[in-house]
C-alpha cells in the first residue's frame, strides 16, 4: 500500500510541475481542508492575475521565500519560511520585479503590507512545488474560501484543474529515490582508466536518470573510493572556469584510477538542484556582485538545495555499505550518515584556484564550510 500511495504521490507531482512550467493553475489542498489556486509568477501574464482572483473568489497574494525576503531587505521570524502581500497592490512590472529582479532596495518599500507564513501553510507549500519543478519559488497564490473538499472536487473539474495535496510534495523526492533501480550497464573505456564502466540508474516511476562509473574491479562490500558528483554543464562540458567542478570530476576520476579503483556517482543535480536556467540566473546576480550563497538566495532558493538519497540508494544497488568519499563538502559526509552509511575516511580534493572561481572557492570555504584549503 504504501509503494502504491507513493507512486501515486510522485506521479501527481510530476504531472502538476509540469502544468506549472508550461505557466498553468493548479490547485494545492492541505490536509486539514484549506486550499488554494497557484501558478508561477515568473510566468505569469498581464491578467493572470486578475483571472485567477475571479476564479478562487478572492484576492491573489505573491508569495516570496524567506532567502528571497531577506534579499529585499525584509527578514522573517526564525518560525516563518516565506511571506505573502497582497497583488492587488501591485501593477505588472513591480510583481514581476519582487519575483524576480535583481534585490534593490528600491522593489520593496513600506507601503506593501506583508505577511509571514509558517511552515506548513499553503504558502509554504506552494514554493516548495515550485523548487520541485525547478521554477523561481515565487507564486500567485489565490486562497479557496471554503475548505469543503465536494466544492474544491467541482470547481477542479470544471475548469480542468490539476489538483495536487501536500503530502504529495512531501513524499515526491522520497519517492523517485527509493524507486532508482539499475537500468543498463555498459563497459566504456576513458582516457583516465581503460576498464571503466558506466552503470545506468532509472526511477521506476520515472524522472531524473542518475549513473554511477565504476573504476576497477570494485565488488559489493568493499570500502571503496566514492566521490558524489553533481552535474555542473559548464564545469564538466564546457570547462567554465567559474567553478571548480569539471576539475574535481576529472580530479576524482585520476584519483580513482590511481589508486586501484573507485565510484564516481553522476546526479542529475545542476545548479545545486536548481536547474541550468536558474543557475545562469544565479550567475547573472554574480555578475552584480554578488557570491554564489547571496546569488541563490536572492532568487529564493536555500543555500543548496540537493538532496543525497538518490547516491544512497545507488550505493546500495551496487551493495556499498562502507565508502572512503572524495569530498569538501561536510553534508554530503552528514546525509550519506543519516542514511546509515559508514565513512571511513574523507578524502580532500583540493585543486589550484583561478582568477575566476577565486572567490568562489573562498566563499564555500568561509559561508558553507567547506574543507578547501589555500592553493
Amino acid at each position: 500500500m504504501n509503494d502504491i500511495r507513493g507512486s501515486r504521490a510522485y506521479l501527481n507531482t510530476d504531472r502538476v510541475c509540469q502544468e506549472l512550467r508550461r505557466g498553468g493553475t493548479v490547485m494545492l489542498r492541505l490536509g486539514n481542508g484549506a486550499a488554494c489556486l497557484l501558478r508561477a509568477a515568473e510566468l505569469s501574464r498581464v491578467h493572470d492575475r486578475d483571472n485567477l482572483q475571479a476564479l478562487a473568489g478572492s484576492a491573489a497574494l505573491l508569495v516570496l521565500t524567506q532567502t528571497r525576503m531577506e534579499s529585499l531587505g525584509r527578514p522573517l521570524g526564525e518560525e516563518c519560511c516565506s511571506a505573502s502581500m497582497p497583488a492587488h497592490q501591485l501593477d505588472y512590472d513591480r510583481l514581476t520585479a519582487l519575483a524576480i529582479d535583481q534585490p534593490s532596495a528600491s522593489i520593496l518599500d513600506d507601503s506593501l503590507s506583508i505577511m509571514a507564513e509558517r511552515r506548513g501553510s499553503l504558502a509554504d507549500y506552494a514554493t516548495r512545488l515550485l523548487r520541485v519543478a525547478k521554477l523561481l519559488p515565487a507564486a500567485l497564490v489565490a486562497r479557496l474560501p471554503s475548505r469543503d473538499a465536494a466544492l474544491h472536487n467541482r470547481l477542479g473539474q470544471d475548469q480542468q484543474l490539476m489538483v495536487i495535496n501536500a503530502r504529495d510534495i512531501d513524499q515526491y523526492l522520497e519517492s523517485a529515490a527509493q524507486s532508482l533501480r539499475i537500468s543498463a550497464r555498459a563497459k566504456v573505456p576513458l582516457k583516465v582508466a581503460e576498464d571503466a564502466e558506466v552503470v545506468m540508474f532509472r526511477a521506476e516511476l520515472g524522472g531524473e536518470e542518475h549513473f554511477a562509473v565504476i573504476i576497477g574491479d570494485v565488488k559489493a562490500g568493499d570500502t571503496p573510493l566514492v566521490r558524489l558528483h553533481s552535474q555542473c554543464i559548464t564545469g564538466d562540458v564546457l570547462g567554465s572556469l567559474k567553478c571548480d567542478c569539471g576539475d574535481q570530476l576529472q580530479g576524482a576520476l585520476h584519483l580513482m584510477a590511481e589508486h586501484g579503483g573507485g565510484i564516481l556517482i553522476y546526479l542529475a543535480q545542476e545548479g545545486r538542484d536548481i536547474g541550468l536556467l536558474n543557475k545562469m540566473r544565479a550567475y547573472a546576480f554574480q555578475d552584480q556582485g554578488l557570491d554564489t550563497v547571496d546569488a541563490n538566495h536572492a532568487l529564493g532558493f536555500e543555500t543548496d538545495e540537493r538532496y543525497f538519497k538518490p547516491a544512497c540508494r545507488i550505493l546500495e544497488e551496487l551493495g556499498i555499505s562502507s565508502l572512503r568519499l572524495i569530498t569538501n563538502n561536510p553534508e554530503k559526509i552528514t546525509q550519506l550518515e543519516q542514511n546509515g552509511f559508514s565513512v571511513t575516511e574523507r578524502v580532500p580534493m583540493n585543486l589550484p584556484s583561478n582568477d575566476h572561481n577565486r572567490r568562489y572557492l573562498e566563499t564555500k570555504r568561509d559561508r558553507t564550510g567547506h574543507f578547501i584549503t589555500e592553493d
